[in-house]
């Protein structure tokens, strides 16, 4: 559609340009995140439950973990996991689908060696990842694990929070 002032060429050409423009643009958006790299510390977590950020070194957060844990889950006869025991340990570089080792706490049912829940406590920079990981417990007490441990990334002395 020329005409002879030529402005059916610029139109044209006007639409053709908007239209490559908004590709271009759509690409630009995009390109950051197909060059975006993955986090191996937070790829190699395997808890699925929801994971928090605690500041300190695993082992310090291992241990002020374990030693609230010991006092609000396990101490007493009405102790939240009467019947349960824990035991802390380190799995291995590589064991399972992690790439680096990282400390934990087991939470096994009473006497058995049957696992039914994991904390796990994995170095993020200079801070720490704590995964949850539910292998048996009942929903209302899992649930009720993981509250906990949201709640005491505030340093609550007290087992309320």
């Amino acid at each position: 559609m020329n005409t002879p002032n030529g402005t059916g060429t610029t139109l044209y050409l006007g639409g053709a340009r908007l239209r490559i423009r908004a590709v271009i643009l759509c690409l630009l958006a995009l390109f950051p995140q197909a060059c975006a790299k993955r986090d191996p510390a937070v790829e190699s977590l395997r808890g699925s439950e929801p994971q928090r950020l605690y500041f300190g070194a695993p082992p310090e957060v291992l241990r002020s973990f374990v030693e609230k844990m010991k006092v609000c889950w396990f101490h007493g006869p009405g102790a939240t996991l009467a019947g349960y025991r824990f035991q802390t340990g380190e799995r291995a570089a590589g064991e399972g689908s992690n790439a680096e080792g990282f400390q934990n706490v087991t939470i096994y049912n009473g006497d058995s060696s049957v696992e039914a829940f994991e904390v796990e406590f994995h170095r993020y920079n200079e801070n720490t990842l704590i995964g949850t990981r539910n292998i048996s417990l009942p929903p209302e007490l899992m649930t009720k694990l993981q509250r906990d441990i949201q709640l005491w990334v505030l340093t609550s002395r007290d087992c309320s929070a």
